[in-house]
């Protein structure tokens, strides 16, 4: 059949028009394919494989760290609510994912350079074995951040962060770290403490952390320093100044807020205990009661903190106090550049490569690369001193594995002068996580001992070259005892435990040594004693047990043959 000439015409008109409408509604299809959108996102599968397959690769790079969490989570009650900090996270995420989805922009290479920096952080950590663990923790909190870059852009991490950084609460502490803030949260609740049980009219003496009510002493232990409601209510701070819908400023007045009323009502606490002892027998401060009375401390800090957040509002005018804390309305943040796949699987590619690695190299390598140096043991030391009487102690075993040391001497020693003197020295094979000393900061005031003054001053011994140590006076009803102590490890004195520890990790890279010593002498102060005598006196102690140490104490430059290789394991 022939058609007409303008029939035709109409037809190819009509067919060029079909073929115009169908290429525009393929590129609006492919378009509205890009994941740019929760929704969309989700219908193409292979972003997500991309972010399965890096999770696998943190947890397999990661796992000591991850472990870690999980071991100090489970030993520690103050930090047992690192358990449910994830999913608090998880949640914050999840309230604000349309926005996150939506602020997807241009993934940037830059993040890519901090899970690197991650990944070098992880080797540092595990191959020089330190108590630092904290170091591959805060590792693995900049590796999410790194990762939110690389793979959302720069618009996604500015609504990423702060879910992010809220992990940081999640990590604990170094022990030494925990070490140092007790003993202060110890002296400040027994301080305030006895004050409120004097406000009751309660005669009541207290010595170091000794609280002495006459028939009965209360001892503020680790235990009841506070850091148990501190560690979970600093989270739980956190999370109220992030719902509560003021200022930035009165956010930060809700957060900081937690830290006195801990203490505040830890002393109470103290107090209250002591009034119940005195006033009903000692059964009163031990078991159950002592438990639940914990729980109920920690109720009434979650009191106080929203009445601070009640009357910051009541201040700012606010009237209405029935819609202070919800979860806050985030908007989404446009971007010049979009989000591309490609752009994606680039970074996602050489990310997993990065971390692969580093996990390889860890879980292969191992962490037996420390070197232990042959030594005498301590007992033999006293010994030198000629002339002079000793008589060491021996501690029970669970002060043994308190102190966690790998060889240790406490002796009380007698000058052919009649001058006495108490000698402590621990050594460690190797510094590891939770494996370090006590600081005899946090110790002293534990045996009744009150400390009256402390200073970091320098040596002038005529045998060593010239170093700092700590010298602290301590008193007890009446009695006064001259405390000098310094960290002795590989060739370095120190006074400082901060100090001690980065040059502890210098010297894992470096040495690849982690062993030393803590040492600490003492001599008593007469009553009418001049405090500069006991000072001469203890420094020419000082002075004479120095040129004995090298041998139980070894310094940096040994020769090879005068190590034996450990792993972390090793005793």
């Amino acid at each position: 059949m022939v058609f007409p000439l303008s029939v035709r015409m109409e037809f190819v008109a009509w067919r060029t028009a079909k073929t115009r409408d169908q290429r525009r509604l393929l590129e609006l299809m492919s378009q509205s394919s890009s994941p740019v959108s929760l929704g969309s996102f989700s219908l193409n599968g292979r972003p997500w494989v991309w972010i399965g397959a890096l999770a696998l690769l943190i947890c397999f790079a990661f796992f000591n760290g991850i472990e870690n969490l999980f071991k100090r989570w489970g030993e520690q009650q103050e930090l047992s609510h690192g358990y449910f900090l994830p999913f608090v996270t998880a949640w914050m995420l999840w309230e604000r994912r349309d926005a996150l989805t939506g602020s997807l922009s241009r993934p940037d290479a830059l993040g890519l350079a901090g899970v690197l920096i991650s990944a070098i952080i992880l080797l540092l950590s595990e191959m020089t074995v330190t108590s630092l663990m904290i170091f591959q923790q805060l590792a693995l909190i900049l590796l999410f951040a790194s990762l939110s870059l690389a793979l959302g852009g720069r618009s996604f991490l500015k609504l990423a962060i702060i879910p992010i950084a809220f992990l940081l609460f999640m990590i604990p502490p170094p022990y030494w770290v925990i070490t140092v803030l007790s003993w202060k949260f110890q002296f400040w609740s027994s301080q305030l403490g006895v004050w409120m049980i004097e406000g009751f009219g309660i005669p009541v003496f207290l010595s170091g952390n000794i609280i002495d009510l006459g028939d009965y002493q209360l001892a503020v232990a680790e235990a009841c320093s506070g850091l148990r409601y501190l560690f979970p209510f600093l989270s739980l701070g956190f999370l109220a100044a992030y719902l509560f819908k003021a200022p930035l400023w009165q956010r930060a007045i809700v957060f900081l807020s937690t830290i006195p009323i801990t203490i505040f009502m830890n002393s109470l606490r103290i107090a209250l205990t002591g009034v119940l002892v005195q006033a009903y027998g000692t059964s009163h401060a031990e078991g159950l009661l002592h438990f639940f009375e914990g729980w109920v401390v920690f109720v009434f800090c979650m009191v106080l903190l929203f009445a601070v957040i009640a009357a910051i509002a009541r201040f700012s005018g606010r009237k209405d106090l029935g819609d202070l804390l919800s979860p806050p309305e985030i908007e989404k943040i446009s971007s010049a550049g979009g989000w591309t796949e490609p752009s994606f699987q680039r970074n996602a590619a050489i990310a997993a490569a990065i971390i692969a690695a580093a996990g390889v190299t860890v879980h292969l390598t191992g962490n037996d690369n420390l070197r232990v140096p042959v030594r005498a043991d301590l007992d033999g030391i006293v010994t030198e001193f000629d002339g002079w009487t000793h008589e060491k102690r021996r501690v029970d075993d669970a002060t043994l594995e308190a102190l966690g040391a790998d060889d240790y001497i406490i002796a009380d020693m007698g000058a052919p002068n009649g001058d006495n003197f108490n000698l402590y020295i621990a050594y460690l094979n190797m510094q590891r996580d939770g494996h370090s000393w006590h600081s005899p900061r946090q110790c002293i005031p534990g045996g009744g001992w009150k400390i009256l003054s402390h200073d970091i001053l320098p040596t002038n011994l005529s045998n060593a070259e010239p170093f700092k140590y700590n010298r602290i006076v301590i008193e007890n009803r009446g009695y006064r005892q001259l405390v000098y102590y310094w960290y002795d490890q590989r060739s370095r004195k120190i006074a400082n435990e901060f100090t001690m520890k980065f040059a502890l990790l210098f010297d894992a890279v470096k040495l690849r040594r982690t062993d030393g010593a803590m040492i600490r002498i003492m001599t008593p102060v007469g009553r009418t004693e001049d405090i500069k005598d006991a000072d001469a006196r203890l420094t020419g102690f000082m002075d004479q047990l120095q040129p004995k140490l090298p041998a139980y104490v070894p310094p940096a430059d040994l020769p090879d043959t005068a190590f034996v290789s450990m792993g972390a394991d090793d005793g």
